[in-house]
């Protein structure tokens, strides 16, 4: 996929005075669509300053994101994809959320800390937390797991539960503010209010992601977070609703994606990287 929901450019003085003025790069400037970022550098490569097209046709500056939560604190920006990740996150015009990156480069953190900063608000009701529950191709299956569906399928919730503790999700399920709702029962239903957060969205095919994106009801957004590069059975790399979704949708006022290039988990993790073909 080589959109990536950015564009990095070097602008001299009189392209970014246009920019600020007018809202344009001028004749001859590349294309770029809606929800789509520009990050400005200069010629040594710094960024200056960040820029996201509108429906209008023009670009509006990106001030300085941060987002906060009563459970995790003040998240900042590491790095200048995460500058763009923040501000399409608290973007209310988007309904539809992804951001796709490497191990280690946020992903999760940044879409937990925003939906929870959302729940403090009071703007939804719930974290609706959706994953396609299969196990890693080549490595045994756990088998039988005993007693009812949140015992069976907690481990899902490792994600969060890395970042929360085991018992604030506890308390978060038995508050009603976080449901877990397996692929397999999710048909047919609507979630109002709420806010459909999915994880490892690469283990998703084609019709698994329309039948999420269906699902989503009145005062709902959906946050999707991925990595191509760890799907976990062979069929994802054939059909796979990810890549579907960039590039059918990149470019609808309700879509906005970006991609996270860089791990900041630290040195021995980013090693996973280099094992890639």
């Amino acid at each position: 996929m080589d959109y990536l929901g950015y564009k990095t450019l070097q602008l001299d003085d009189e392209v970014l005075s246009q920019l600020y003025t007018y809202g344009n790069l001028g004749a001859g400037a590349p294309e770029f669509l809606v929800n789509e970022y520009l990050i400005a550098t200069d010629k040594d490569d710094n960024p200056v300053d960040y820029f996201r097209y509108t429906t209008e046709g023009i670009f509006v500056r990106v001030p300085y994101p941060t987002i906060t939560s009563e459970m995790l604190g003040e998240v900042k920006p590491r790095n200048p994809e995460q500058y763009v990740a923040m501000d399409m996150l608290k973007n209310e015009a988007s309904k539809v959320k992804l951001i796709r990156g490497v191990y280690g480069s946020g992903k999760d953190l940044l879409e937990l800390n925003y939906s929870l900063s959302q729940l403090d608000s009071g703007k939804y009701q719930k974290i609706v937390f959706v994953r396609n529950n299969i196990t890693v191709d080549n490595v045994p299956d756990i088998g039988f797991l005993p007693n009812g569906m949140e015992d069976k399928l907690g481990w899902t919730l490792y994600p969060l539960a890395d970042k929360l503790g085991n018992e604030c999700i506890s308390n978060m399920m038995r508050a009603g503010l976080l449901e877990l709702v397996p692929l397999l029962f999710i048909r047919g239903r609507s979630f109002d209010n709420s806010i459909i957060y999915v994880t490892e969205g690469q283990n998703m095919t084609t019709e698994l992601i329309k039948l999420i994106i269906s699902r989503c009801g009145n005062n709902s957004i959906i946050i999707i977070n991925a990595d191509n590069h760890q799907t976990d059975r062979r069929i994802f790399d054939t059909d796979n609703g990810i890549t579907k979704m960039v590039e059918r949708l990149a470019g609808d006022p309700l879509f906005a994606y970006t991609y996270l290039s860089k791990t900041e988990r630290g040195a021995v993790a980013n090693l996973a990287n280099k094992l890639d073909n």
